[in-house]
């Protein structure tokens, strides 16, 4: 039947296939047929006989065969009558004809790898196959498919005689699954010989199958490639024995029939097959590769759903079950579509089919919705082509660039064709800026831009501005678009009515009327500061009108005569003479003054003063002055006594000399003029800008500035007090003149301080100090420094004038008088002022200056003339006696104040010269001399005994004397306390046998000298008998000028050397007598070279003895024993009666000549070759003296280069060099010392290292054992890992990461695998219908970013409540501004009214009083009428009346409470809105939440994501639950506004209990008007006006009620809209008001901190200026020292 299943399916199934229904009812099948027919050239073998020429071959047949040997030629074609020995391969397809027998194919002879192989163009189902063998069946052979054209192959089965040799491992049965592979014999055995078969079944039907349509059971059937593969021939095993080819004939394979059973592959869904484009469809028996579809089918075997039926997934179809592909929805509106399994899955298996293309302005799976930026009309159809309208909104205005509500949805809030404008955007398209805002734009998010006015300076505070442009509406004095500028020269944006204030600069300390808008500070001059600029900093000042002056003391004497000064300020001028003012200081272009000041020593009128300005070049046009002629600058005029000034223009930068040539009208009589004379410059105010600009500002300080004559008090030298007017203005034009203000450069000695007066740069002055700048002394004065200047004191006796040396105090002393004050006498003189010279017998320099008695009498004298000595004293102080006459203590025993002084005083015996000591009462005199007294004597040095009843002392040996003091005649050396030694004067050269006792010099003939005059004279030399010759020293390198009086050397100073000690010394360098040390390096090296001169020396001398005794000089001693002991043996052998023992003694006298003759013969051998290793060391001692005298000479010339530098570091920096030397010297050291200390102090750095290294050494060998035996063990195990990589296969890997076995080459793997890339040369692993691990990464991948693009929708629905709630706040901030403003404004409202109520009611209460008292006459009540009168109504009748209808109606309005709650619900709804949309956000960030949690193990962004998503779903909630508390406060904010309206009502209430007070009032005035009956009419004016009165009053209260309530009202409503909203800003306020008391405590804290350094900085500033102070004296005491 041509729709019935294949057999093998039914057979499979257990059931005979159903014939009752075609495809329409369920699957159907093509019939089978030969897969041959038709496909000649699709088939091939790998070896046919006689295809390139004309082969044998033989067959093994029966013996009745005659013919056993035939020929192959397979090059023509087949043909049953030309060409029989055709065996090709085509031959093999069957065709039911007659010579079926006579046809097959052959391979070539001998041959065992041989295949054949059927190339199919299109899937097939394979079921069996069967060959009919013309010889024997081959040993083994395989089947084996490809179901991908070729690229891969699985094995069928395998077939062989001996399975287990020939296919070893493989299984060989029985048959468990029908896709087991397995070897079988039956079908290989070498019977029969001929016609053999092998039968193969895909599906055995053995094996039961429970589904034949799994994919198992169908990719087991479907082919694309067949081939055969034979592998082994059966021989009988002569061609073991015999190699020849006859041999290999008879052994071949050849088929005469090849069957291959199958069907066309459709998956179920055709039931008969068509011809592929390109193959012939006339073939009788073909079966087709095309199938013809069923079931909304296509493809070559219908392996997927036609076009327009994708809405469910193709599947095969099975059994009863067609599934056949189903047909898109796409409402008319697309013919294209496209299956999509995740929206099949989504829609729990229901449709899958997304359409594609879809037009009419529609999108969506089915074309359901409409595009964006169109809406579905509500009145139409879905499947009208019309249904889509486009949006009309402004693309600037609207959301998503114009898109409207796609649909009408009152769930959603959606309305079909409505657009979402932006935030700040209005509008029914979207095309309006909201109040407020302005400049709508595509590219704002938010659409307009809020108006940036700010409200300082906007007109009545209006946030709004120009939709267009955005430009603010400004006060009057600001500017800028957002009026958050002040004009120019304006300052303090604020809430003023203009908005600015201007900045009011200074004119001169400010460069321009420019200042800062936030802070007003103008820009100052230089050294200016306070904002207008109108102050100078500390240390600098104004200059005052007459700063620039100049001295007639330092003006150039004109005519070639000297300058002669006759006094501070005053200088003598001759009549007619000239002085020069040399003007280099001027500092600003302009007309100045010239106030010339004079005092003349004799007050008279000058006659003719002539001024000439001398300029140093032409003036520029440009300047100031460019208009001076030059008869400006000549002028003639005459002074009175007094001052006078001029006016002269000057410019700068040009130097200026002034020359003033002076006549008087006393020419005649005076020569010169002593006179005291200066000249100021003061700056013309007329010709300055800040007082001829010509503006109004200009204008007023000109006349300000002469109104106060401000130049006057500049015109005397007495300052008087300047107003403040003149000192501003004074300040600005020295602002001008000066580019800013001036530095004080007060003198840090003569000041107090640093900082001057700032109005004219008086520094303060210490005492007795003047000047500008406090640096000279005043006179009178002198000894400038840090205490001020002290008083000259000048002797008014003394002294020639008052004045004193300005730095010593020297007064100019008159004739006589001396001292620094002239106030007394020289020194050594008295009686001032008639001074004669002191008398005091040279013991004394001073004398009394009144009295002429000594002062300070030395020399151990007294008296008023130091003429007699002190008490303990004796001798003769008197002037003119001999020396030896000085007073000298009394020796009774010893001195005064010795402690040991028993006298009352004492004298010299003039005959024997013996002090005589008159004794004090119990005392007598006993002085031995401790030097000549026997020490037996003596107890200590001090005490020595007597004899009692003489005085005399024991003496030692030549030593006489009462007290044993000196030595006997001819003796010398008491000294020495062994007694007296004899002076042994030679007697011819000597005078007298004596000498001196205490050096025992003899008194020595002319030519003679010497202690005992054996030697020649002093200063001489040599032998006295024979010849003295005089010490020729230099006496500038002597030590003394004896020299050695035997050698005539003279005795040299340290570094000084030569006989004449006229050179510098080894080791000294420099010019003598100039020798300096030379540098330690010359010491170290000098060492060295003197070891080696000893050394030299030495072996010099050696070699001069060997050169002169030879080497048998060492040796002599040893020739002489040899010589000894032959004469001996001569002997013996000359001696006729020779013995046995002479024989043995001759005997051993030989034995010891050759022993010691050999022994010598060796030691001089040995010398010798000590001679030559000596001649050698001299050799190389000569070299090493010869580089060491090339060092020396290097050494030399090194060390004059040292000596020149010496010399330059001399005449430069010595002491710097020095220390330079000094630091490198202890550097040196000190790393000298750390060097020894690390390599001996212990522990040191080298002992550690070395411990370390043992330490080392010690652990390397305990683990030396144990690391061989890891590292044995670690390279056995590297080799077993080696080993096991090495049988490691990657085609298990390829299979599981890219999804198909790894065997097959990577042309033929769809799936790829490792080293496998595409034609563009990227890697290739995974792609379609491959079931890798990459393949799943790759779906992962995909879903996780599906996951992502949800959750950040999710973050932007988020995003959006979080602006809305930013929103919110910003609202309610608003609201509580206006909330407290305006009860601040209600506040005082009400302090107002009560204020105005209380002075109403004291005012009537003193009018009531005043009418209901007895004694008040007509008068006094006309005169209070009268002031009642005075009183103006501010408003008429109408509009009091007007108001207080108003009054009413907005008190009425105030208990309109029910509907502002109603207002209040849209909030509440709107409020109630975002949490529901909040809700849903959350929803659906925890569905995307969910999504991602599956493929977070994929990916480790997705898995940050849901993280994110959570955070985004945990502020969501955290804002509903502000939302919530908010609402829950909207009743406390209730509760507020009901306190706020009963306020209202206590308000009415007084209201009306004002109007009772006034009807109370009126009633008084009418009792008032009855008891004035004398003054009826005036009263009852009185009570008009009073009522009058009262009216205003009363109707001001209810104009002042009108404005509170209606500012109630208004901050009610809005408290109203906002009242959740102020409550969390009030709780922020709280919040940041403590944060503002923890601030500052913190900056009390700090303050008190820095007051406490500031104290200490004061106190060290004291000090500072103490030691300052101190330093200061010292070095004034230094400066003034002599």
């Amino acid at each position: 039947h041509p729709r019935s299943p294949p057999k093998f399916l039914a057979a499979a199934a257990g059931q005979e296939p159903d014939h009752s229904h075609g495809c329409a009812h369920g699957s159907c099948y093509p019939a089978t047929g030969d897969l041959l027919v038709g496909r000649e050239k699709n088939l091939k073998a790998s070896s046919t006989c006689g295809m390139r020429k004309k082969e044998p071959y033989c067959i093994v047949s029966h013996l009745q065969d005659e013919k056993k040997c035939f020929f192959c030629d397979s090059r023509r074609p087949y043909d049953p009558v030309y060409n029989t020995i055709n065996h090709r391969i085509e031959n093999v397809i069957t065709t039911f004809k007659p010579h079926r027998k006579k046809s097959w194919w052959q391979s070539e002879n001998g041959k065992s790898d041989v295949f054949i192989q059927l190339d199919l163009e299109a899937e097939f189902h394979f079921t069996h196959l069967i060959m009919t063998f013309k010889t024997f069946r081959p040993a083994a052979m395989l089947i084996e498919r490809s179901a991908d054209f070729g690229r891969t192959w699985q094995i069928y089965r395998y077939f062989a005689y001996d399975c287990a040799s020939d296919f070893p491992g493989v299984s060989e049965g029985p048959l468990r699954h029908v896709d087991q592979v397995i070897c079988e014999s039956r079908y290989s055995d070498i019977e029969p010989s001929t016609e053999g078969e092998v039968i193969y079944r895909v599906l055995d039907p053995a094996i039961t199958i429970e589904d034949p349509y799994s994919p198992n059971i169908q990719n087991q059937l479907k082919i694309t490639n067949l081939r055969v593969n034979f592998t082994k021939l059966h021989t009988l095993g002569d061609n073991l024995l015999d190699t020849r080819a006859e041999i290999k004939e008879k052994y071949y394979y050849a088929i005469y029939e090849l069957v291959v059973r199958g069907n066309c592959f459709c998956y179920g869904h055709a039931s008969e097959c068509a011809p592929i484009d390109g193959i012939r469809d006339d073939i009788e028996g073909m079966v087709h590769g095309r199938c013809v579809c069923n079931h909304n089918t296509k493809g070559l075997n219908c392996e997927q759903c036609d076009d327009f039926y994708n809405d469910l997934p193709w599947r095969p179809a099975e059994g009863r079950n067609t599934n056949a592909c189903k047909k898109c929805n796409c409402n008319s509106h697309s013919t294209k579509c496209h299956f999509d399994m995740a929206v099949y899955l989504a829609t729990g298996n229901g449709s899958g089919g997304v359409c594609d293309d879809c037009q009419h302005n529609t999108m969506g799976r089915n074309c359901e919705m409409c595009k964006p930026f169109y809406y579905k009309d509500p009145f139409r159809d879905i499947r009208d082509p019309g249904v889509c309208i486009a949006c009309d909104c402004d693309p600037d205005g609207s959301q998503n660039g114009g898109m409207c509500d796609s649909h009408t949805d009152p769930s959603l809030g959606m309305l079909g064709g409505q657009c979402r404008c932006k935030a700040n955007v209005e509008g029914p398209r979207c095309d309006k800026c909201k109040t407020g805002f302005f400049g709508l734009s595509a590219e704002n998010p938010e659409g307009c831009q809020p108006c940036r006015c700010d409200h300082r300076g906007t007109v009545s505070g209006n946030a709004q501005c120009d939709p267009v442009s955005g430009d603010c509406f400004c006060k009057r004095l600001v500017t800028g678009r957002s009026c958050d500028q002040c004009l120019a020269e304006h300052w303090a944006l604020s809430h003023d009515l203009n908005g600015c204030r201007g900045c009011e600069c200074d004119i001169g300390g400010a460069l321009d009327n420019h200042c800062s808008m936030e802070t007003g500070q103008c820009r100052c001059r230089s050294h200016m500061t306070s904002r207008q600029c109108t102050q100078v900093e500390s240390g600098y000042f104004f200059m005052a009108l007459d700063h620039l002056l100049y001295e007639a003391e330092l003006a150039k004497m004109g005519q070639g005569r000297p300058a002669s000064w006759t006094g501070l300020g005053f200088a003598r001028v001759p009549e007619g003479g000239t002085l020069e003012f040399l003007i280099t200081n001027i500092p600003y272009s302009m007309e100045y003054d010239l106030l010339i000041r004079y005092e003349s020593q004799m007050p008279r009128d000058w006659e003719e003063v002539r001024i000439t300005v001398v300029r140093p070049g032409p003036i520029p046009t440009s300047s100031p002055c460019g208009n001076t002629i030059p008869d400006d600058d000549r002028l003639t005029i005459a002074f009175p006594a007094g001052a006078r000034y001029l006016s002269v223009c000057l410019s700068v930068p040009s130097v200026l000399l002034l020359v003033t040539r002076i006549f008087t009208s006393f020419i005649h009589t005076f020569n010169f003029s002593c006179f005291s004379f200066k000249i100021a410059l003061m700056p013309r105010h007329s010709s300055m800008e800040m007082f001829n600009a010509g503006d109004a500002a200009s204008n007023i300080r000109k006349q300000t500035y002469e109104r106060y004559r401000c130049h006057e008090g500049a015109k005397s030298v007495t300052r008087p007090l300047m107003s403040d007017t003149c000192a501003k203005l004074i300040t600005s034009m020295s602002a001008i003149i000066n580019d800013g203000a001036l530095a004080c450069n007060c003198d840090p000695q003569g000041s107090v301080s640093s900082v001057c007066d700032v109005r004219g740069g008086q520094c303060h002055c210490r005492p007795n100090v003047i000047g500008q700048r406090c640096d000279k002394c005043a006179p009178g004065t002198y000894g400038f420094g840090p205490s001020g200047c002290i008083a000259c004191g000048c002797s008014l006796e003394g002294s020639v004038t008052r004045l004193c040396d300005k730095f010593t105090g020297q007064c100019q002393c008159r004739p006589g008088a001396f001292g620094q004050r002239c106030d007394g006498c020289q020194a050594g003189h008295w009686g001032f002022p008639s001074c004669r010279p002191c008398q005091c017998n040279g013991h004394a320099d001073e004398c009394d200056q009144r009295t002429g008695a000594c002062i300070h009498c030395r020399d151990n004298t007294g008296g008023d003339k130091c003429d007699r000595c002190a008490n303990g004293y004796y001798g003769n102080p008197i002037l003119g006696i001999a020396s030896g006459a000085q007073c000298r203590p009394c020796p009774c025993p010893d001195g005064p104040n010795s402690g040991r002084h028993f006298a009352a005083s004492c004298y010299q015996d003039n005959r024997n010269r013996q002090i005589i000591c008159n004794c004090n009462q119990g005392y007598t005199e006993c002085t031995c001399n401790f030097l000549g007294t026997e020490r037996s004597q003596c107890v200590e040095r001090e005490d020595c005994v007597c004899q009692r009843s003489t005085g005399q002392c024991q003496c030692l040996p030549n030593v006489i004397g009462l007290t044993c003091d000196h030595c006997a005649p001819n003796h010398w050396n008491l000294a020495s306390g062994m007694g007296c030694e004899p002076c042994g004067c030679d007697p011819h050269n000597s005078v007298t046998s004596s000498c001196n006792e205490f050096t025992g010099q003899c008194q020595c003939r002319d030519g003679f000298g010497g202690k005992t005059c054996t030697d020649c004279q002093e200063n001489y030399w040599g032998d006295p008998r024979t010849q003295c010759r005089a010490c020729d020293c230099d006496w500038r390198g002597i030590e003394t000028s004896q020299c050695n009086r035997v050698t005539g050397h003279c005795v040299c100073q340290q570094g000084v050397s030569g006989v004449r000690c006229d050179q510098c010394a080894r080791g000294f360098s420099g010019q003598f007598p100039n020798c300096q040390p030379c540098h330690q390096c010359f010491g170290d090296w000098d060492r060295i070279v003197q070891d080696l001169a000893v050394r030299t020396k030495t072996l010099a001398a050696r070699a001069h003895e060997i050169q002169t005794t030879g080497l048998t000089g060492p040796y002599e001693k040893a020739f002489r024993d040899l010589e000894e002991k032959l004469a001996q043996a001569q002997g013996i052998v000359n001696a006729r009666n020779a013995t046995a023992a002479a024989v043995s003694t001759l005997m051993e006298l030989i034995e010891d000549l050759r022993t010691q003759i050999s022994d010598s013969t060796d030691t001089l051998n040995r010398l010798e070759g000590d001679l030559t290793i000596v001649q050698d060391s001299n050799s190389e001692a000569s070299k090493e003296l010869s580089a060491l005298e090339r060092e020396a000479r290097e050494l030399n010339l090194t060390s004059e280069q040292l000596h020149r530098q010496l010399d330059i570091l001399k005449n430069s920096n010595f002491l710097g060099a020095y220390d330079s030397i000094r630091s490198s010297y202890n550097k040196s050291r000190d790393a000298e010392r750390r060097a020894n200390e690390s390599t001996t102090t212990k522990p040191s750095t080298v002992s550690q290292s070395a411990d370390t290294r043992r330490r080392t050494e010690r652990l390397i060998a305990a683990k030396k054992d144990d690391f061989n035996r890891k590292n044995a063990a670690n390279k056995r195990a590297l080799g077993d890992l080696n080993a096991r990589t090495q049988v490691l296969d990657i085609k298990k890997i390829n299979e599981k990461v890219c999804g198909a076995p790894g065997d097959a080459p990577c042309e033929e793997s769809p799936c790829g695998g490792a080293g496998c890339r595409d034609d563009e040369g990227n890697r290739h692993c995974g792609g379609l219908n491959c079931n890798g691990a990459v393949a799943v990464a790759d779906n992962a991948l995909e879903r996780a970013k599906h996951a992502e693009k949800e959750l950040n929708k999710a973050m932007g629905e988020v995003a959006g409540l979080f602006t809305k709630v930013a929103e919110a706040k910003n609202k309610a901030e608003e609201a509580k501004g206006k909330a407290q403003a305006a009860l601040d404004k209600a506040t005082a409202t009400k302090n107002k009214v009560e204020r105005s109520n209380n002075d109403l009611r004291d005012l009537i209460k003193q009018i009531r009083d005043f009418l209901t008292q007895e004694g008040a006459d007509p008068d006094s009540i006309e005169a209070v009428a009268n002031r009642v009168l005075e009183l103006s109504i501010p408003a008429s009748s109408l509009q009091i009346q007007h108001l207080a209808d108003e009054i009413k109606e907005r008190v009425r309005s105030l208990s309109n409470v029910d509907a502002i709650l109603e207002q209040t619900q849209d909030d509440v709804r709107k409020a109630e809105q975002l949490l529901l949309d909040a809700k849903r956000a959350r929803h659906r960030a925890e569905g995307i939440k969910t999504t991602a949690e599956t493929v977070k193990q994929a990916l480790v962004d997705a898995k940050t994501a849901q993280t994110t998503a959570e955070k985004a779903i945990a502020r969501a909630r955290a804002d509903i639950g502000e939302t919530e508390d908010r609402l829950a406060q909207t009743t406390n904010s209730e509760k507020d506004l009901n306190d706020a309206m009963d306020r209202l009502g206590i308000l009415g209430n007084e209201i009306n209990a004002l109007k009772t007070k006034r009807a109370n009032n009126s009633m008084a005035a009418a009792r008032a008007e009855e008891t004035a009956t004398m003054a009826r009419d005036k009263a009852n004016e009185a009570k008009q006006i009073l009522e009058g009165q009262l009216t205003d009053k009363y109707h001001e209260v209810q104009q002042r009620v009108d404005t509170k309530a209606k500012a109630v009202q208004d901050a009610k409503k809005k408290a109203e809209r906002l009242r959740d909203e102020a409550k969390e800003l009030l709780r922020d306020a709280q919040n940041k008001l403590q944060r503002l008391a923890e601030l500052e405590k913190s900056y009390e804290e700090n303050q008190k901190k820095l007051e406490g350094k500031a104290r200490q900085l004061d106190g060290l500033e004291d000090k500072m200026k103490a030691i300052l102070n101190d330093i200061n004296k010292q070095i004034q005491i230094y400066n003034t020292c002599q």
